[in-house]
């Protein structure tokens, strides 16, 4: 990372944003040195030994604002097909429907480029769409016709009990308080309204194997979360960190699945690069047949 970047982020000493345990052992470095193209400022990852939660200490918050990291659309959402959203978006929607008994008040945080807007907007839901990066909120403006806000849902100050239904695709993982948002999330959704959220799964097969093939080559480096580099995760969930942060908030849990795709390397082409996704593919395959994939998405209902 050039200098001048640098300055995007400012650190700070935190305890585990998840149940505030300050007990914590480093689990290895991520970004700069401990990179292999170099990119992004090093930091200590760290693993919560209280609930398991993993995050880095120091945390790196945006200096100024979270505009200023999410800035390029196409690169961000490379492996990310807008028709395939779309009609996740519609399958979902239908699901809500199905447990509420009908439509109604839908919001999509972290809405991006508006794929799930989009499927609302088509299925007769009166929804609305909130984002911290006002380049993907362009972009959804222009491509799909479709209208978000700029900002996170704190800003926001929706009504208590509004929305009867919510997504958070792609958005836990990049949260620098999850507790204060979700209890933000359960506030503005009505008693037993849904939340449907996924977010990488910092314990699976392929986190522990990458760990160990890291620690085999003499590396201090590990494969978890990316806090000063794209796409910027500074949460990493286990299933434990997460059923414990939901409980704390006030979520049942109705359903949580463990399973995902490894996504292709960014960055330098090479064939180290080839050879190691293709290995990770085969260890995630692997660890989805046990329960232990890389992704884990859930539907959890705001208790009363």
């Amino acid at each position: 990372m050039p200098e001048d970047q640098k300055s995007l982020f400012r650190f700070e000493r935190i305890a585990c944003p998840v149940c505030g345990s300050d007990r914590s052992r480093v689990v290895g470095q991520r970004g700069g040195a401990a990179h292999h193209d170099g990119i992004g400022v090093q930091t200590s990852i760290v693993r919560c030994l209280q609930c398991t939660h993993l995050y880095p200490d120091p945390m790196p918050y945006p200096a100024r604002d979270l505009d200023d990291l999410y800035t390029d659309t196409d690169a961000y959402f490379v492996n990310h097909n807008v028709e395939e959203k779309k009609r996740s978006g519609d399958a979902l929607l239908r699901e809500f429907e199905t447990r509420l008994g009908g439509r109604g008040r839908f919001l999509d945080i972290g809405c991006g480029r508006g794929e799930l807007l989009w499927a609302a907007r088509a299925s007769g839901w009166e929804y609305e769409g909130v984002d911290a990066s006002s380049t993907y909120l362009a972009w959804g403006r222009e491509h799909l016709g479709v209208e978000g806000r700029h900002g996170t849902v704190e800003d926001m100050r929706f009504p208590d009990a509004h929305f009867d239904a919510v997504t958070m695709g792609g958005v836990m993982e990049h949260l620098y308080d999850p507790a204060g948002t979700l209890a933000e999330v359960r506030r503005i959704l009505r008693p037993g309204g849904l939340l449907w959220f996924d977010a990488p799964n910092e314990s699976g097969l392929y986190a522990r194997v990458g760990n160990l093939y890291m620690k085999l080559q003499g590396r201090d480096w590990c494969v978890n979360l990316a806090p000063t580099f794209p796409p910027y995760h500074v949460q990493g969930f286990t299933p434990a960190s997460l059923l414990t942060l939901l409980a704390r908030v006030g979520f049942e849990v109705i359903s949580m699945q463990v399973e995902g795709e490894v996504c292709p390397a960014t960055g330098t082409p090479s064939l180290r690069k080839r050879v190691e996704f293709e290995f990770s593919r085969l260890v995630n395959s692997i660890g989805r047949r046990f329960g232990s994939g890389i992704y884990m998405a859930a539907l959890v209902r705001r208790l009363i």
